[in-house]
């Protein structure tokens, strides 16, 4: 956990600041190994970073292992390579498995790059 990205050639190097019930925040940037077209993150790369990042708001917030159940992501500005950038997340709201969360990917200005919403369901027992 005190690796960036944990370690994973996949992820972004970024850092847990913040880990509770409240939420999870964490600050880092996107290296050229994430580049897309004309200089900007690579807009797949987006996806996975908010993915990751659900899945700490459920543990961060005593929830049981959760899936995916959608990820819709909003484009709102170019997403930099090379800067430091802050993301956060949060569960809005229960309802009996299903928990629906938020999230912002900002820089350090405060200017939301993307944000995105995500359903996660709870794992019945034995579910793979």
């Amino acid at each position: 956990m005190d690796i960036p990205g944990r370690g994973s050639l996949l992820l972004p190097p970024f850092m847990i600041e913040k880990f509770d019930r409240e939420g999870v925040r964490e600050r880092g940037l996107f290296r050229r190994y994430h580049l897309g077209g004309n200089g900007a993150v690579h807009g797949g790369t987006l996806p996975l970073l908010f993915d990751d990042l659900f899945g700490m708001v459920i543990h961060a917030s005593g929830r049981p292992i959760a899936r995916t159940g959608y990820l819709h992501i909003n484009y709102r500005k170019i997403t930099p390579i090379e800067a430091e950038l802050v993301i956060e997340g949060r569960v809005d709201s229960i309802d009996g498995r299903k928990a629906f969360c938020s999230a912002e990917l900002r820089d350090l200005d405060g200017t939301v790059l993307v944000d995105c919403e995500a359903l996660m369901i709870e794992l019945l027992p034995g579910q793979p």
